[in-house]
C-alpha cells in the first residue's frame, strides 16, 4: 500500500509554516499516491472522480495545497464584549498582576432560609419559621489549578458594598452601566465598602477561605432587593491572580423553639461577578478570542477556483486547474498562536471554534451558523502556546464550509456565507484569551486544502 502524504508533527508544522513565509504567494504542495480505497475513507469517505466528474481510470492522488493569506482571505477585525463576567458565575481576584491586573470580586446574596427544622425542650423535631440570624461565615472555594499562586498562602479582605451595583453591566469603573442608566463607582473596583473581614486561602490545605461575619452584616445581606447589599472581596499580596469558583454563607441562627441553641442554615449566591483593571484593547495585527467579556475575530474568506503555476500539481493535472467542491476532502486554517499579555495569559487550555457568519454588516450582532468544529467542545489549545511556548501551529477545520464556498450554496440551495468568525466554544469562558498571528508577517493565518484528484485521462 503506497503512502499518503502524512500530517506533520508540531514541530514539522512550525518549519512547514516557516517555509511558506519564504515563498509568500505561491502555494506549497504535497503529493502522495493513494493506492488503497480503505485511505480514501480518511478523507471523509469521497468517491474519487476524474477531472470530468466520472470515476477515475487509474489511481487518484492526494494533493496539499497550502495558500497564503492574501490569496484566500482578507478584512480581519477583531470584536468584544459578548457576554459578561457575571455569565461565569464565578470570580477573579488579583493585586498587580503580572505588575498591571487588578480584579475583585461581587456576591449578592438570595433570601435567606426562613424555616429549620429544630427539636424542641421536648426533644421533637419540629419546624420552626421564627429564627433569628446572630452571625456566621462564609465560605469561598477556589480553582486550584487555575489560579497563580501555587502552594503560597494570600492574604483576602471582604467588606460590604455601599452603590447600588448591576451585576449583568457592572465593571472598575461603573455601578450600573446600561442604556439609560450609567453611574460610576464613588471610589473605582467596588467602592467604598465597609470592612468586615480577612481571610487567607493556602492552596497546600485545600481549596476554601473561610471569613467570619457580624450579626450586622448578615443582617445587611439578607435583603436581596436591595441593590446596594453585597460583598466585595479582593486581594491583599500582589502578585497572584486566583479563580473563586464558588462561596456560600453558613449562617448561625437562634430558633424560637429552642433559644438556648444555636442552628446553622445556609445561603447561596444569587448574583457574582468581577471587576478588572486594566481592560485590553482589541490588537492592531492579530487574532484574539476568549476573555470576559469574550472576544470574535472574523475574517472574509474565498477559495480559489483556479490552480495555475504550481509544479507539482501540473505534473497531475493540466494547468491551469479548475478545482471542484468534491475535490476538497479536507479544509482548514492554519493559525500560529502567539504570546498573550502576562496578565491574561491563559491557565487552562481554551476550546476554539469556528462558524460562518450569516451578516457581516450586522456585526457585532450578526447571528453565526452552526460550528464548523467536530465534536461539541471545539479545538483545544493547551495554555503554554499563549505563555511559555508559542509559536504552535493550531489548525481549525472548515471543510463544510469551503466547499460550500466554493460551490457558492449550502446543501439546503442557500447562497454560502463568506465570512468566518473565531471565538471560544464557551462564552465567556474565563479572564484569559487565545493570540494568534495576523495577516503581513511570517506566520501569518493560511488555507490547507488536502484534494483527491485523478491523474489526466488518455484517449487510446
Amino acid at each position: 500500500m503506497s503512502a499518503v502524504a502524512r500530517r506533520p508533527a508540531p514541530k514539522e508544522e512550525a518549519g512547514f509554516l516557516s517555509s511558506i513565509s519564504l515563498l509568500k504567494r505561491r502555494a506549497v504542495v504535497v503529493v502522495a499516491s493513494v493506492a488503497a480505497p480503505a485511505l480514501l475513507i480518511a478523507c471523509e469517505e469521497q468517491s474519487p472522480v476524474g477531472i470530468g466528474g466520472g470515476p477515475l481510470p487509474g489511481e487518484p492522488v492526494t494533493v496539499e495545497v497550502t495558500i497564503p493569506w492574501s490569496d484566500f482571505a482578507s478584512a480581519l477585525e477583531v470584536f468584544g464584549g459578548y457576554g459578561s463576567p457575571q455569565d461565569l458565575g464565578q470570580g477573579v481576584l488579583a493585586l498587580q498582576y503580572e505588575g498591571t491586573l487588578d480584579a475583585r470580586t461581587l456576591l449578592r446574596f438570595a433570601e435567606y432560609p426562613d424555616t429549620a427544622t429544630v427539636r424542641d425542650s421536648t426533644g421533637t423535631s419540629r419546624p420552626d419559621g421564627d429564627l433569628t440570624f446572630v452571625g456566621g461565615r462564609l465560605v469561598t472555594r477556589f480553582d486550584t489549578i487555575a489560579s497563580t499562586n501555587g502552594t503560597t498562602p494570600v492574604t483576602l479582605a471582604i467588606g460590604r458594598t455601599e452603590t447600588e451595583w448591576d451585576a449583568t453591566t457592572a465593571s472598575w469603573d461603573f455601578a450600573i452601566d446600561t442604556i439609560n442608566d450609567q453611574r460610576p463607582w464613588p471610589e473605582p473596583g467596588g467602592g467604598p465598602v465597609t470592612p468586615v473581614d480577612t481571610a487567607v486561602w493556602d492552596p497546600a490545605e485545600g481549596d476554601s477561605a473561610v471569613f467570619e461575619l457580624d450579626s450586622a452584616t448578615i443582617a445587611a445581606w439578607s435583603d436581596p432587593s436591595d441593590l446596594t447589599s453585597g460583598a466585595r472581596i479582593e486581594m491583599i499580596d500582589a502578585g497572584h491572580r486566583v479563580r473563586l469558583t464558588g462561596a456560600t454563607l453558613r449562617l448561625d441562627a437562634r430558633p424560637s423553639l429552642n433559644p438556648d441553641t444555636i442552628i446553622q442554615v445556609n445561603a447561596f449566591t444569587s448574583a457574582a461577578t468581577f471587576l478588572y483593571t486594566p481592560f485590553p484593547t482589541p490588537p492592531p495585527d492579530g487574532v484574539r478570542i476568549g476573555g470576559a467579556p469574550a472576544w470574535r475575530t472574523l475574517l472574509d474568506v474565498s477559495i480559489p477556483e483556479v490552480l495555475d503555476g504550481i509544479p507539482e500539481l501540473c505534473a497531475v493535472v493540466e494547468c491551469p486547474y479548475t478545482l471542484t467542491p468534491v475535490e476538497i476532502s479536507f479544509a482548514a486554517l492554519l493559525l500560529t498562536s502567539r504570546e498573550t499579555e502576562a496578565a491574561f495569559q491563559p491557565s487552562d487550555s481554551i476550546r476554539l471554534d469556528v462558524r460562518p457568519v450569516f451578516d457581516r454588516s450586522a456585526m457585532p450582532k450578526s447571528p453565526l451558523g452552526p460550528s464548523l468544529v467536530e465534536g461539541d467542545l471545539g479545538r483545544p489549545v493547551p495554555p503554554e502556546a499563549f505563555g511559555s511556548a508559542p509559536g504552535q501551529p493550531i489548525e481549525i477545520p472548515f471543510t463544510t464550509f469551503a466547499r460550500d464556498l466554493l460551490r457558492g450554496f449550502d446543501d439546503r440551495g442557500n447562497p454560502a456565507p463568506g465570512t468566518l468568525a473565531l471565538l471560544s466554544v464557551f462564552e465567556p469562558f474565563s479572564i484569559s484569551f487565545a493570540s494568534f498571528e495576523g495577516p503581513g508577517n511570517a506566520s501569518e493565518p493560511v488555507l490547507k486544502l488536502v484534494l483527491t484528484i485523478g491523474p489526466p485521462v488518455e484517449l487510446p
